[in-house]
């Protein structure tokens, strides 16, 4: 059986450009890993947290180009690390507010239908998309999640989510009818400890909530014991437990639902319950589930 979480077997190449979007006046940088030998390989587009970059994410889009999967991480203008002016606490409290604003969140939106096109017209594999944090609430928006405002019909061309730390921060409509219509197979990833910036931010369980809500045959849920918020950002970290099972996880989810992938898919049903420790917890759909209790 392949180890997901050791490093695949393509090269990797790293390329940089941005997108003018002159509809809306907005500049999207974005950071493009691509696998050699595989031009036409499955592509994964990923969505920053609040703070973050185009650059954001590397550890998980990296390891997933090696296995053959491309991924391009967008920058959001307005939510990116360009706004936080220094990383000072007030730009911080100004930075959180503004995630609770519906027209923050329709750009972000926005920004992944336009970046979905570029990638459309170079990539003609199966697509997917990822993003961490506020990156995986704007996700949630492209694969069926529902407002009532501005709300779109999930995304065609997406055929798989990822989402590390998702949230249902915001939003007026209950629950079951926010995340009932999501359409895709979605892996949801968190942390015990994965919580939010500060008191009164979001705690860890809540991470649970759109996995909770959602469609049970198509939803997948990981939660790593011990693991932060900053351990599922995929940038540089100290857990390396946690890193190493978030890249095989993802690796042989996307591989499995993007690249009809036997033996990925044999590795999420095998090996990855196999993989957990005992305080670790994952829930997979009824046809293949492994577990539904904590170990």
């Amino acid at each position: 059986m392949a180890d997901f979480g050791a490093p695949g077997p393509f090269a990797v190449t790293i390329e940089d450009g941005e997108w003018p979007d002159g509809r809306r006046q907005r500049t999207l940088r974005w950071r493009h890993y691509q696998p050699k030998e595989t031009p036409r390989s499955a592509c994964v587009l990923y969505s920053h947290g609040l703070g973050g970059s185009c650059e954001s994410g590397a550890h998980w889009l990296r390891h997933w180009a090696s296995w053959g999967i491309a991924a391009i991480a967008v920058q959001h203008p307005g939510t990116d690390a360009a706004a936080l002016a220094g990383r000072s606490p007030l730009a911080m409290r100004h930075l959180l507010r503004r995630a609770t604003d519906p027209a923050e969140l329709n750009l972000r939106q926005h920004d992944l239908l336009f970046a979905l096109d570029r990638i459309s017209s170079t990539h003609q594999a199966a697509t997917g998309i990822a993003g961490h944090s506020y990156g995986a609430v704007s996700a949630m928006r492209l694969i069926g999640e529902r407002r009532g405002r501005n709300d779109l019909p999930a995304d065609p061309r997406i055929c798989a989510a990822v989402l590390f730390s998702p949230s249902a921060r915001g939003g007026h409509l209950p629950l079951d009818e926010r995340f009932g219509g999501i359409a895709i197979p979605a892996l949801h990833l968190t942390g015990t400890e994965d919580h939010g910036i500060g008191p009164g931010d979001i705690d860890a369980a809540a991470r649970c909530l759109p996995f909770r809500h959602g469609p049970e045959h198509l939803g997948s849920l990981l939660v790593l014991s011990g693991a932060t918020h900053a351990d599922l950002a995929g940038d540089e970290g100290n857990n390396a437990r946690a890193t190493r099972l978030l890249q095989a996880s993802t690796t042989a989810y996307l591989r499995c639902h993007l690249a009809a992938d036997e033996q990925a898919e044999r590795w999420l049903q095998e090996d990855w319950p196999a993989a957990l420790e005992a305080d670790d917890r994952l829930e997979t759909p009824p046809a293949r589930r492994t577990e539904s209790e904590p170990r």
